[in-house]
């Protein structure tokens, strides 16, 4: 193991498919051109080191010392899993430096995965460090399986997808293996815009409590899971067409408002409302995005004019446009 390597992974906002695809339902993700950058240098030490600009004070520990908690738990699962798969890296210490551009204001969370990204850019740094030249796809089933153990087995791993693949992907879960991820066409006079609430999502306190949704509620669940599960499908056939559907968008935005009321709330705030109110009253298709509670909204439109007139409304309406586009390349990593 000599020299250094880097890897960089983009962010993703969800389109479709939220929460449904806890239930083997179909979801399109975006990537988005906000990256997570990770830089590994090898050392004499059989130390690990963690260094996270605005993430707070780097972290050290001796390799056979490594703890189970953590505030960079995504770090420790992708080292794990990265261990597992290449058994000969085993004893060989090393320091990450990682950087983020997915933060909001202050290191805020804003929704944009990432989470994801850190895990998958650290996988392809360690492993390119460890010797290999990973494909996407051992990326993805590395990142896949250290993604869901950092989170207790809570999510669907399609934000690591979007990392991984880039571009607009549909994502398939598969039950006792590792998901599909198919690349979508993307529109050339597509335009995605997103917004922020400047609330933050608990992400996994959301996804329990759909879990959990039984007892007098599994008629409520089928019938939301039906409903995103048509939205997505009606998407993806027009891309294939050769166009786009999307009032899919506003189809999916409703069956999330109803499973909000079904959960008691919490999933579209307030402020998301109020996002996609204003999305919709400038004639644009828009919804939450991705677990809810906070984070982003996202729209999309193939009218650039119109989409500059509501990126001034959201800023007008209290909400925090965000300068991003959909990245058409995923993960890519070298040696330095």
């Amino acid at each position: 193991m000599t020299g250094a390597s880097f890897a960089r992974a983009p962010g993703k906002l969800f389109l479709l498919g939220e929460y449904a695809v806890l239930d083997g339902c179909p979801a399109v993700v975006a990537a988005v051109d906000r990256y997570v950058d990770v830089v590994v240098h090898p050392r004499e030490s059989a130390m690990l080191r963690i260094e996270a600009a605005g993430y707070g004070d780097p972290a050290e520990w001796p390799l056979d010392e490594l703890p189970d908690a953590s505030g960079y738990a995504f770090v420790l699962a992708a080292y794990r899993a990265v261990l597992a798969r290449a058994p000969e890296f085993a004893g060989r210490g090393v320091e990450l430096a990682i950087t983020s551009q997915l933060a909001g204001g202050e290191g805020a969370k804003v929704g944009l995965g990432s989470s994801a990204a850190v895990t998958v850019a650290t996988v392809a740094s360690l492993l390119r460090v460890a010797g290999r030249f990973p494909s996407r796809e051992e990326i993805f089933e590395v990142a896949h399986g250290a993604h869901r153990a950092a989170q207790g087995g809570e999510g669907s791993g399609a934000d690591v997808a979007a990392s991984v693949y880039g571009g607009l992907v549909e994502f398939v879960p598969r039950a006792g293996d590792v998901p599909a991820v198919r690349a979508l066409p993307i529109p050339s006079d597509l335009e995605l815009l997103a917004a922020w609430t400047g609330e933050a999502s608990a992400t996994v306190g959301l996804v329990r409590r759909y879990r959990s949704l039984a007892n007098g509620h599994s008629e409520a669940r089928g019938r939301f899971v039906a409903a995103s599960a048509a939205a997505v499908r009606e998407f993806v056939a027009a891309l294939e067409r050769g166009g786009s559907s999307l009032q899919s968008l506003d189809a999916n935005g409703a069956a999330l408002e109803e499973l909000g009321a079904v959960l008691g709330g919490g999933v579209v705030t307030p402020a998301l409302a109020r996002l996609v109110a204003v999305a919709r009253a400038h004639g644009i298709n828009a919804k939450s995005s991705g677990a809810g509670g906070g984070d982003c909204g996202v729209a999309l439109t193939c009218d650039h004019a119109g989409a500059e007139r509501l990126r001034a409304a959201w800023r007008a309406a209290g909400l925090l446009p965000l300068d991003l586009h959909i990245s058409r390349t995923g993960v890519s990593h070298g040696r330095r």
